[in-house]
């Protein structure tokens, strides 16, 4: 048994088609389409294969535990890129979002699922072209959506888990949050 594993937040539905609009349309002028072959996402945690029942099982119970937190406004705005390949919209930064996924990151650290090398500084965002993009392409793109405007906001009320499945993601579990003054509480002697 091995599974690949995405944890990511999903926008509503009408942000998730503006989107596609987007990603559709970049694909169609430059011939890029490695883009849609996933969901529009922002990526909390990379992809992680996992490769036993036992290990599974110890994945989803951390993440239960890591979705303790309050509800919280997203923010999505223009356009960005890391050059020379990717073209993404900005997830606009904010302490709710960096501490969601340094809660995800943390609850996982300990199952040693992804070497501490290939933890990457979390740099939210939603891609919309990478990979299949070549320098020329990359420019192309930017030159056109570099000083477009885009903003969209949603609630932010819970993560995904999507699962790889016949070469596509697939929707797999959600993690809906939990009030932050239930969780539980570490055993101390000192208490």
């Amino acid at each position: 048994m091995e599974n690949l594993f995405l944890v990511c937040l999903i926008p509503p539905a009408p942000i998730v088609e503006d989107i596609d609009e987007i990603r559709n349309n970049i694909s169609e002028k430059y011939s890029v389409f490695e883009s849609l072959k996933r969901p529009a996402h922002i990526t909390l945690y990379n992809p992680v294969k996992i490769s036993s029942y036992e290990q599974e099982k110890k994945f989803f119970k951390v993440l239960e535990d890591a979705s303790y937190l309050d509800a919280f406004e997203q923010v999505l705005r223009n356009f960005s890129s890391f050059a020379p390949h990717t073209v993404y919209i900005d997830v606009v930064q904010n302490d709710n979002i960096m501490k969601l996924q340094a809660q995800i990151k943390a609850a996982l650290k300990p199952l040693n699922i992804i070497p501490a090398k290939d933890v990457m500084k979390f740099t939210p965002h939603l891609t919309i072209a990478f990979k299949d993009v070549k320098l020329p392409v990359y420019q192309l793109i930017m030159d056109e959506y570099k000083d477009k405007n885009f903003k969209r906001t949603f609630t932010v009320s819970g993560f995904s888990v999507y699962k790889h499945l016949d070469k596509r993601w697939r929707p797999y579990k959600e993690f809906p949050f939990k009030n932050p003054d239930g969780q539980p509480k570490a055993l101390s002697l000192f208490d």
